[in-house]
């Protein structure tokens, strides 16, 4: 497949820094990607913050992600993409942003098989690879920004609607969509040693969100933030507490008047359904448009979901965003 390369020949955050250097590993303990997969499930759902949850979540990464993930680099020079698909006479594009905990990228189910769907219904997509752990924010959130902008600059390229650009994020990837709308667009991010380019010249607006069981803030998934922060920051409470306000799509809600497309399960216990119900409020509150898609029975993850009983729901946002 196409890998597009959203960045220059500078990409920022990038160095020839080993990542192990700032990383916590668990050397006492046998590798086991079973074990270790369910230890860094059950650290990302626990909210209650332990000091030492950063090491399962680094040894995770260090031992299994960058064997499944053919793009993770050893040191700090991962190259952020796009893979495009595209369907000749779409006059929407929409960028696909799997989840994954800020660790590993669910580039299938929660990628390239939804964007596969939305180009066979006449919808093209790109699919994001994006820095994460141990990368920390703001480079995530750089990523989704400079994909939006990359997708916009390139639309004669490709043929659709420079204003009819969406995004759809998949649990930490539906924290990347939700806090590229509602935080960094704010003005969070800045560096001063990054000189821009044409593409940061253009537009970093999408003019439909597509949010499916995301994460919106960190509270419930406090130990998360050892996947985005530095760890003497995370274990400070004071800086902790400053992140964790920061960082909270819900109470910085700041897409008034985007669409929205929200889907969760109602057994999903990953994430926090009552964040997913307050943001919905704000929804309501604001008379924003929006379509609510609430899959019973199910858990996180479903992903795209072909052939089961949860796979509805794609079918339902693709007639929703086509109707846009």
């Amino acid at each position: 497949m196409e890998k597009l390369n959203i960045w220059g020949e500078k990409i920022p955050g990038n160095s020839n820094q080993k990542k192990v250097s700032v990383m916590e590993l668990r050397k006492n303990i046998k590798p086991s990607v079973k074990l270790d997969t369910i230890r860094w499930i059950l650290t990302l759902k626990d909210g209650t913050f332990k000091k030492n949850s950063k090491k399962t979540i680094d040894t995770y990464v260090d031992r299994w992600v960058k064997k499944q993930d053919s793009d993770y680099q050893d040191t700090f020079t991962d190259v952020p993409y796009l893979i495009p698909f595209i369907a000749k006479g779409s006059k929407k594009a929409v960028i696909v942003v799997p989840g994954g905990g800020y660790c590993v990228k669910s580039m299938d189910g929660e990628g390239v098989d939804i964007a596969k769907e939305l180009q066979k219904n006449g919808i093209t997509a790109f699919v994001l690879w994006y820095r994460s752990c141990p990368y920390y924010q703001p480079y995530p959130l750089m990523d989704m920004q400079r994909a939006v902008r990359y997708v916009r600059f390139h639309a004669k390229d490709y043929g659709y609607d420079p204003k009819q650009i969406g995004a759809i994020g998949f649990s930490a990837g539906g924290a990347q969509v939700s806090l590229f709308m509602n935080v960094l667009r704010q003005g969070l991010i800045t560096l001063p040693d990054y000189k821009k380019d044409e593409v940061d010249m253009t537009a970093d607006s999408i003019q439909f969100a597509g949010l499916i069981y995301p994460a919106l803030k960190y509270q419930y998934n406090i130990n998360m933030l050892y996947a985005s922060f530095p760890a003497d920051e995370v274990r400070d409470e004071k800086k902790r507490e400053e992140y964790r306000q920061i960082y909270d799509a819900v109470s910085h809600m700041n897409s008034v008047g985007i669409p929205h497309f929200i889907c969760y399960g109602t057994k999903d216990t990953m994430v926090s359904l009552q964040d997913i119900g307050e943001y919905v409020k704000v929804l309501k509150d604001t008379s924003t448009p929006h379509k609510e898609v609430v899959v019973e029975g199910a858990g996180h993850g479903f992903g795209a979901a072909g052939g089961t009983e949860y796979g509805f729901w794609l079918n339902e946002y693709i007639k929703w965003a086509k109707a846009l």
